[in-house]
């Protein structure tokens, strides 16, 4: 998790200092390989281990690359990865104040829409219905990707069987102070899914990352202020 942490730090990097040293280049023809689905897997993985501050600083910098155009074309524009829209518009809900203007397939899921509405509802049993039924969703939208199909969860990064959407709503409701339904009774969130963990303390980087980032900061002192949650906040 550190090395995808930092690595999706460095491919945001990457793509604001193309544009920097390219200025000339449109949105279109410009660096655009950010991967949402990556980014996205990755911050609701860091609510399920309990890494609160990690969280706020992916979700902002995930935005960030949407809101400069950094995001994978074919990913964003046709395959159309809801599940990824949805875990976005809930964090951006939950902070209540970054957004993004995604394309009509992102608001076109009625079980994800039912599940923005009432996501901080006070009684958990009454969000029992909209998690069972993105457990379903979730099955259903499992599989290998290939040129005629797209999958929100396959092979490519293990979460078929792992109900991260539905794992990252309920740490979110519990850092909100809400009750979490006491089981949720579906395939999908058989043990060890059937419960949250116990929030886990951030390990530290290995000699390895800890070298990259000292070359990184040495080549380019900016590359800290570039990933600063402050100058996330601001990216148009």
């Amino acid at each position: 998790m550190r090395y995808y942490q930092v690595g999706i730090g460095q491919d945001y990097f990457w793509h604001q200092q193309y544009r920097t040293l390219s200025p000339e280049q449109s949105i279109e023809a410009g660096l655009r390989m950010f991967s949402i689905q990556t980014a996205t897997n990755m911050m609701a993985a860091m609510a399920i281990l309990g890494w609160k501050d990690a969280v706020i600083h992916q979700g902002y910098l995930t935005h960030a690359a949407l809101n400069r155009g950094y995001q994978l074309v074919i990913e964003y524009e046709e395959e159309h990865r809801r599940a990824h829209a949805f875990m976005l518009r809930l964090f951006a809900d939950w902070v209540g104040d970054t957004s993004h203007q995604w394309p009509d397939y992102a608001y076109d899921e009625p079980i994800y829409e039912a599940l923005l509405s009432r996501w901080r509802t006070l009684n958990p049993d009454d969000l029992l219905p909209c998690l069972l039924a993105a457990c379903d969703r979730h099955t259903w939208q499992t599989g290998k990707v290939s040129q005629k199909n797209a999958y929100d969860f396959n092979q490519d990064w293990h979460l078929e069987r792992v109900p991260v959407e539905i794992l990252y709503i309920l740490r979110l409701r519990e850092w909100e102070g809400l009750p979490n339904p006491q089981k949720i009774e579906h395939p999908l969130m058989t043990a060890p899914f059937d419960q949250l963990p116990p929030e886990q303390p951030i390990p530290k980087l290995d000699e390895l990352m800890q070298g990259v980032l000292k070359r990184a900061r040495e080549d380019w002192p900016q590359y800290d202020a570039v990933l600063s949650l402050e100058a996330l906040k601001q990216a148009l």
